[in-house]
């Protein structure tokens, strides 16, 4: 209990920590930025009068105040030629890393170089015609190291407080637990993860307050010495042409800034709001004030400079943290609550006796052995499913890189899923004659090798080679759990063994979406590959340790060859049957396709495209699964319950339609608000209509004419086989449809009108044909 909430405590803040480095840095270089380009616009306007670079005067005075603040190590002036020709340091003479070489390359884009002791911003300086050198601006990293640790390191002992206090209270309540009929083993995860988020969500809220605030502070500081003389030598506000025209720049240099206005005895003489000209200066409480007094002693009027900054700025910036954080709270209960019921389980199984000992094993049955190799199926999915956010446009660059055309990025999707559906026969010939511990063992090690492998190189034709042998290794697993399931279960508990199958899935997808799409953006996608490489790791150890060996059966169902034979007969069978083909042809491989090519595969790339962040990709997609989930449970109970299958696919294609088809009005959508809501609405209706499909239609298929004729078992077990033409055929399809048309939402909206389309075939069908009958019943 400790460990598992434990990890869970610590990965949130990692991903919080990374949260508020990103956003605290981000602010900080904003601040450096807009400080340098002050500096900047200042010798631009003299470059623009026509005059070199190298007689440009007043620059220390210029970049004197602001070296002098705390964030500030240096600013220096270079010739495009990258010769220093001004320079200004700190009193304290830091030592300074080489220029950046971006001082003779710099064109017209501000560059940013992280270095390990100093950032280094390269502003352009340009004449009306080219740009002849550069502002380079040096500010040491320590600051925001040392702000971050400051804030996160006491929330490490918070951490392992709550860690120790939740396993000790489930302990000491063990036998109360036991008797409950409440999951006391999830509130009380729950619990210590909410209290750890809203400390963690404090700290990130001060952390964002200060940066704010002393970037404002910063910046009225600079404005305030740029207009210092004018009050000092008492000179008359309104004999100088272009102040108001300075605040405004000022303002749009900053952008956090909501009005910066001079007061001169509390009314507004000059201002970036024009409506308050002349008006008396009001404080409004929704906005941080910062007040520098200009005022020289014994001046018979008080001159001040107010800079106001709206405080929806730090929460904006918390409220994407606070999304995340609920993203990848999601995530850790699919992971934990897996690992807190192996807890239990086996706690269950020491308290009562029932491992065996006989040649110093433990085996397991019943319920106790399906919580143990839930997590199993769980890992493999999730450690595949952590680089789904960024692995089509990691595979797009690949494929450039390697000198070929952006269509080859589905190719390793394709392989994939290729070599995913080819495995499977094999892999059940030997899970009956090795049983399937062997073959968990090595899925589990070629999947997780095969992510590991992806650090190595980005050819395209290595990644592809690297995802097939992926696609085997999962393959193979899923045959070993699902051969394990059906081995350990007993007949009562049948359905709740099928069901690890489906949960495994998408609870997998879904929680390796969220951390995968968060830890991107801290690990890169190399390092993303070796979380999924340990994951890998671990899942094996967890196999080794807990799943145990299973007896051997006796007998010998014909290996390979007999299995090939089978199958093919069966498909001979299937083929002749219209009701079978329009079940597989105008549900089943298309719901496998738009999962494969749509979600996976083309939806990261358009959102991308249009501006989304890696993380809320991510999260977009993982809603999917969720859809799913949420889905399921109510279809199945009501398939079984009115027996009409044919009225729930149907309606679960046109959904899916529809659902692809507003996806496809992306770029249409006004405002980012509203346009993220509906497409968050879009892909959560895209997961209920597969909730609608993945199961009817295998009992669809299982309730057809055909499988009363030749028997359920070879109905259903061709049609998973054919459906996996869905998934081989998705990234192909859609890589092709990108090549034609172009990469864009409209694809998508295509593909969501054929998908209605396919319902509506698969419908209609059935209605002529119960047209044909009323007509030929003869007239009573």
């Amino acid at each position: 209990m400790f460990v598992v909430s434990g990890l869970s405590l610590l990965l949130l803040l990692y991903v919080a920590f990374g949260e508020g480095r990103r956003g605290y840095e981000q602010i900080h270089i904003e601040k450096i930025t807009a400080q340098g380009k002050l500096v900047q616009n200042s010798i631009e306007k003299f470059l623009r009068d026509d005059l070199p670079l190298k007689q440009y005067a007043g620059f220390t005075s210029l970049a004197t105040p602001i070296v002098e603040s705390e964030d500030f190590d240096a600013i220096a002036v270079y010739d495009h030629l990258g010769r220093r020709l001004f320079f200004v340091t700190d009193k304290i003479h830091p030592t300074l890393p080489e220029p950046s070489d971006w001082i003779t390359r710099i064109k017209r884009d501000i560059q940013i170089e992280y270095g390990e002791t100093h950032y280094q911003i390269i502003l352009p300086l340009r004449t009306r015609f080219e740009t002849v050198g550069s502002v380079v601006v040096m500010s040491p990293t320590k600051l925001v190291n040392q702000r971050l640790y400051s804030g996160f390191a006491p929330l490490l002992l918070v951490a392992a407080a709550l860690s120790l206090s939740f396993a000790f209270a489930i302990a000491l309540a063990s036998p109360v637990i036991q008797r409950s009929q409440l999951p006391w083993h999830q509130i009380g995860y729950a619990s210590t993860f909410v209290i750890m988020s809203s400390l963690v969500i404090f700290t990130l809220v001060t952390l964002y307050f200060d940066a704010v605030q002393g970037k404002a502070s910063a910046s009225a500081f600079t404005l305030s010495q740029r207009l210092n003389d004018l009050v000092e030598f008492n000179l008359n506000l309104k004999d100088f042409v272009g102040l108001d025209k300075g605040f405004k720049d000022y303002r749009r240099l900053n952008s956090e800034i909501s009005e910066a206005a001079l007061l001169v005895d509390g009314r507004v003489e000059i201002t970036t709001e024009d409506r308050d000209l002349g008006s008396t200066w009001h404080t409004n409480p929704q906005n941080f004030e910062y007040s520098v007094d200009l005022s020289r002693a014994g001046a018979s009027h008080r001159t001040t400079l107010a800079v106001t900054v709206p405080r929806n700025v730090v929460y904006e910036r918390v409220a994407r943290s606070v999304k995340n954080f609920a993203a990848l709270f999601i995530a850790s209960a699919f992971l934990s609550g897996l690992f807190l019921q192996v807890a239990g389980a086996l706690r269950r199984q020491r308290s009562s006796g029932s491992a065996s000992e006989q040649s110093g094993k433990s085996t397991f049955f019943g319920e106790a052995a399906l919580v143990i190799v839930k997590p199993v199926f769980f890992l493999a999915v999730f450690l595949d499913s952590l680089t789904y956010a960024f692995l089509p446009k990691f595979m797009q660059e690949a494929a450039v890189s390697s000198g070929v055309s952006v269509g080859f990025a589905s190719l390793p999707f394709t392989a994939y899923y290729l070599f995913f559906a080819l495995s499977l026969i094999p892999a059940g010939t030997i899970a009956d004659r090795r049983g399937p511990r062997p073959l968990i063992i090595v899925g589990l090690i070629l999947a997780g090798a095969s992510v590991l492998g992806m650090m190595l190189s980005h050819d395209i034709w290595l990644l592809t080679a690297l995802r097939s042998i992926s696609g085997i290794g999962q393959g193979s697993l899923f045959i070993g759990v699902q051969t394990f399931i059906l081995a350990v279960t007993p007949p009562e508990k049948k359905t709740q063994g099928a069901a690890i199958i489906v949960f495994g899935f998408q609870a997998g997808m879904i929680s390796g979406m969220a951390l995968g799409s968060l830890l991107v953006n801290f690990l890169q996608p190399n390092g993303v590959f070796a979380v999924a490489g340990a994951v890998g790791l671990v899942s094996v150890v967890y196999t080794v340790s807990l799943i145990p060996a299973l007896p051997q059966k006796q007998g010998d169902k014909g290996g390979l060859g007999s299995a090939l034979t089978r199958l093919f007969a069966d498909l001979k069978k299937v083929i002749t049957s219209g009701e079978f083909l329009k079940a597989i042809l105008c549900i089943g491989i298309p719901a496998k396709a738009i999962l494969t090519g749509t979600i996976t595969f083309a939806l990261p790339l358009i959102l991308g495209q249009v501006g989304y962040r890696q993380e809320d990709i991510g999260q977009i997609i993982m809603l999917y699964g969720l859809g799913v989930i949420a889905a399921s449970g109510q279809v199945s109970r009501l398939v079984d319950r009115t027996r009409n299958t044919q009225a729930i696919l149907f309606w679960g294609a046109l959904l899916s339609g529809a659902g692809l088809a507003v996806i496809g009005l992306v770029d249409h959508l006004m405002g980012p608000i509203a346009g993220t809501a509906v497409v968050v609405s879009a892909v959560v209706l895209v997961g209920i209509a597969h909730g609608f499909i993945n199961a009817p239609v295998v009992t669809h298929v299982a309730h057809s004419d055909l499988a009363g004729r030749i028997g359920v078992n070879p109905v259903t077990t061709t049609y998973r086989f054919l459906e996996r033409i869905g998934h081989v055929a998705g990234p192909f399809i859609v890589s092709q449809l990108f090549i034609l048309w172009g990469q864009g939402p409209h694809v998508v909206a295509a593909i969501g009108v054929a998908t209605a389309t396919l319902g509506v075939l698969f419908l209609s069908g059935d209605l002529f044909a119960r047209m044909r009958s009323v007509r030929s019943e003869p007239a009573e």
